[in-house]
C-alpha cells in the first residue's frame, strides 16, 4: 500500500495518467485546492478562523475599503455565501460594514484593528502550509503553473476587465490609473 504521510514524495516522473491530460490536470487542481482547505481548515481553527473566513478578511485587509462586490469576486465566491462570511466576521468584530453617501446600495467594508492583528497572525500559518505543499516543487515549475493558471482563469472570465482584475489583484480604479 503506498503511503498517505506528509513525507510520501513522487519520483518526479508523470506516471501513467487514470484519463486524458486536460481532464486530469483539472482533476488535480480540484483534488489540491480541496485538500489544502481541509489542512488549513485545521490549522487556522487555533484562531477560530475558517478558509473561507481567512480569504475573505485577508481580501478586506489588502483592498480596504473593499465593496462587499468586489471581495466576491477577488475571492470567487458567490455573493450568498460571501455575505454569510462577511455577517460571521461583522459578529466577530473583525469588520465594519458602511454605504457611501454616493451609492446607498452599495456595501463597503473595512477591517477593525482586531481583524487587522488576526489577518497577520494568520498569514504565517498559511504561508507555512503554501510551502509545504509546494515543497519539492521547483520556482521555474511554480511560475510555469501560474502562467497556466493564468491562462485557464482568462479562458473562463466573461469580462474582458475582470481578467486583469483577477489575475492582478487590483481593482478597477487602479488599472485606470496604470493604463
Amino acid at each position: 500500500m503506498a503511503s498517505r504521510t506528509p513525507a510520501a514524495k513522487t519520483s518526479g516522473a508523470v506516471r501513467a495518467l487514470p484519463f486524458d491530460a486536460p481532464h486530469y490536470v483539472l482533476h488535480l487542481l480540484a483534488a489540491v485546492s480541496r485538500f489544502r482547505d481541509v489542512e488549513l481548515d485545521k490549522a487556522l481553527a487555533p484562531l477560530e478562523l475558517t478558509v473561507a473566513r481567512y480569504r475573505a478578511l485577508n481580501a478586506i485587509v489588502i483592498f480596504e475599503p473593499c465593496p462587499m462586490g468586489e471581495l466576491a469576486e477577488f475571492i470567487g465566491a458567490d455573493r450568498s455565501a460571501m455575505t454569510r462570511t462577511v455577517d460571521q466576521l461583522a459578529q466577530g468584530g473583525l469588520v465594519e460594514r458602511s454605504r457611501p453617501s454616493s451609492d446607498r446600495r452599495q456595501v463597503v467594508l473595512t477591517a477593525t484593528e482586531s481583524g487587522r492583528r488576526l489577518t497577520a497572525a494568520a498569514r504565517p500559518i498559511v504561508f507555512a502550509l503554501n510551502r509545504r505543499v509546494l515543497e519539492g516543487v521547483s520556482k521555474q515549475t511554480q511560475l510555469a503553473m501560474i502562467e497556466a493558471e493564468q491562462q485557464m482563469f482568462a479562458n473562463l472570465a466573461m469580462e474582458p476587465r475582470a481578467i486583469s482584475r483577477m489575475l492582478g489583484l487590483r481593482r478597477s480604479n487602479e488599472e485606470d490609473e496604470s493604463s
